[in-house]
């Protein structure tokens, strides 16, 4: 039964039902409205708590397989760009060794994952991360994996190994850059003091100091001279595909006339015998039949900062020491 509310009434001295104010009336359609919204959210609530549709179910597959697989994913992008950077580097090295410049640095900007990226991505996201992943690993097959076309390089390129093992690129002495004092080219001659054209290096060192081969060749001259000009004791060794390296002013000779020997092998030990005026090597290379600059073919065993400092003192223009 409906509850009705009464009031008394002093005119006619009767209760009669009350009638409702507009007050009244907002307050229940506040109250019935408040009433409803929570119901509506509880029941929302409870929907999405116990009740799970087909999209989030996929959803949830999703973020599960995520979870799992960011861990191994993250191992795979740290070791790719550490073996990216490692190749990196070792192309610049060689390609300033062999080429005496700095690579071009390379403007364009590949994109990169960063680990915290990885591990805060949402599921959207990580689609896009295992397509840089996916980009970053033919890059490093493309890097480490020999083509078709560098493989018939690499096959060509075999056909050049014995003009490589003939040049002359080892030092004749060990810390080349502290011991050069004049280089290839215009130098002042110290007996008449005047201007003649150097073949060679002149490398300063202790009498006996070990001399080394510069590359594996055949011993085609062993001279030995008494008199205080020229080159005096001196070893020529042929390498090969038109190179030849001249050892001058020695001390001791270790070697003999056709013998073969190795890069390396200890030839003879410096000294000051015939034109010179101190204990020094004279260092030449020939190459098919002119001498040419012996500096820039000394590549092995220096740094390219090493490298680019004996170039620089070798074009000193100074008096040479024969």
């Amino acid at each position: 039964m409906r509850h009705i509310n009464f009031h008394y009434n002093k005119e006619t001295c009767q209760y009669e039902p009350a009638k409702l104010s507009w007050q009244d009336v907002v307050g229940y359609g506040f109250g019935l409205a408040f009433t409803a919204s929570i119901f509506l959210l509880t029941l929302i609530f409870l929907h999405d708590r116990f009740v799970e549709s087909d999209t989030e179910k996929v959803l949830r597959s999703e973020n599960k397989s995520i979870s799992k697989n960011k861990p191994v994913l993250d191992q795979e992008l740290r070791e790719i760009e550490a073996t990216l950077i490692s190749l990196k580097e070792q192309d610049n090295t060689l390609h300033t060794k062999f080429f005496n410049t700095i690579p071009a640095v390379e403007n364009n900007r590949k994109p990169t994952l960063l680990k915290e990226q990885v591990l805060l991505a949402d599921a959207s996201g990580f689609e896009s991360m295992l397509e840089v992943l996916q980009s970053k690993s033919l890059q490093l097959a493309r890097t480490s994996t020999p083509t078709k076309s560098f493989s018939d390089e690499v096959e060509i390129a075999k056909q050049y190994e014995g003009l490589i093992k003939s040049i002359p690129s080892l030092s004749p002495l060990t810390e080349p850059v502290t011991k050069l004092i004049s280089g290839f080219g215009k130098r002042v001659n110290p007996f008449h003091k005047g201007t003649y054209h150097h073949e060679g290096l002149d490398f300063a060192a202790p009498r006996g100091t070990d001399i080394f081969a510069t590359a594996d060749g055949r011993v085609i001259l062993v001279n030995k001279a008494t008199v205080e000009a020229g080159y005096g004791n001196r070893i020529e060794i042929d390498h090969g595909n038109g190179f030849i390296t001249v050892y001058a002013h020695l001390e001791n000779i270790n070697v003999k006339q056709g013998q073969k020997i190795s890069k390396g092998y200890i030839i003879g030990g410096v000294g000051n015998s015939g034109g010179s005026i101190a204990p020094h090597l004279h260092y030449e290379i020939v190459r098919n039949g002119k001498q040419v600059d012996p500096a820039p073919y000394l590549l092995e065993g220096l740094s390219t900062s090493e490298h680019s400092q004996l170039i620089t003192l070798s074009k000193k223009q100074n008096q040479s020491l024969d």
